[in-house]
Formats: C-alpha cells, sequence, structure tokens
C-alpha cells in the first residue's frame, strides 16, 4: 500500500482523534504499514505480539514463536477495524487461539491504561484475558 493511500484513509478520521487514527490505518496491511499489536494479561501473566504471520508468545514465563494457521475477521457495516478477529497458531509443542475484539474500552490489568482490544484466549490449555493496543514499528 503507498504512503498516499495511507494517508487519505487516515485524514476522514482525524477528527475523531489520535487513537481513532491509529486502529483504522492498523486494519490496513499490517505488514505494508508496519503495524503489530501487543496483548497482555495477568492470572496468569502473559503477553503476545501480533505480527502479520506469526505471534510472539510469553505465558507464565514460557516463550514460544507460533505461526498462524488460521486467521478469520469480522467487519462491521461501517467498520475499517475489524471488529472480532480470531486467531489459530500452533507449533510442535504449543498451541495458541485467541480472539481480539475491538472495544475501545480495555482497561489494561497490567498498566491500568485503557487500549482497544479486548483479548481472550487459551494457550496450551491455559486461559488468558486481556487487552490489546496498536503498536506501529
Amino acid at each position: 500500500m503507498k504512503t498516499q493511500e495511507l494517508i487519505k484513509a487516515y485524514r476522514p478520521v482525524a477528527k475523531l482523534g489520535l487513537l481513532s487514527a491509529v486502529f483504522v490505518a492498523s486494519s490496513l496491511t499490517t505488514v505494508q504499514a508496519g503495524w503489530r499489536l501487543e496483548c497482555g494479561g495477568r492470572s496468569p501473566a502473559w503477553s503476545v505480539v501480533v505480527f502479520p504471520k506469526a505471534l510472539k508468545a510469553r505465558v507464565d514465563g514460557k516463550s514460544a514463536m507460533l505461526p498462524i494457521l488460521s486467521k478469520r475477521q469480522a467487519h462491521g457495516n461501517r467498520n475499517k477495524v475489524a471488529i472480532k478477529t480470531q486467531i489459530r497458531s500452533k507449533n510442535r509443542a504449543d498451541r495458541l487461539d485467541l480472539t481480539l475484539t475491538f472495544t475501545k474500552n480495555c482497561r489494561s490489568s497490567v498498566n491500568g491504561k485503557l487500549m482497544s482490544f479486548r483479548a481472550q484466549g487459551d494457550f496450551n490449555q491455559t486461559s488468558l484475558s486481556g487487552c490489546c493496543r496498536a503498536v506501529r514499528g
């Protein structure tokens, strides 16, 4: 995607605020736009970074890089951001199923900040619940 196309996508939502613009841009092709999602929570302590083709997970001290096997997204009528994304990933030893929901009001249990995505999933039969934010770079 060209820079000009990103700017055109950004301008209409600039009035909505910086966070809204970030999430609209993040719904565009993440490889080309350079975005990733950072998710995390407590009980157990966990973090997942969602890259375009893989997930980097750390749950209760165990780390794993898992290729994405399938990704399913649901968009609303007027939403450029996926309102719900289901991701399945697996390697030889580990499995991670993650559902991300665009809520705009997920309060992180890790740092107390307001984030736009709620994350729920399972890592090797361990339940995960937390929040995600879009990060450029």
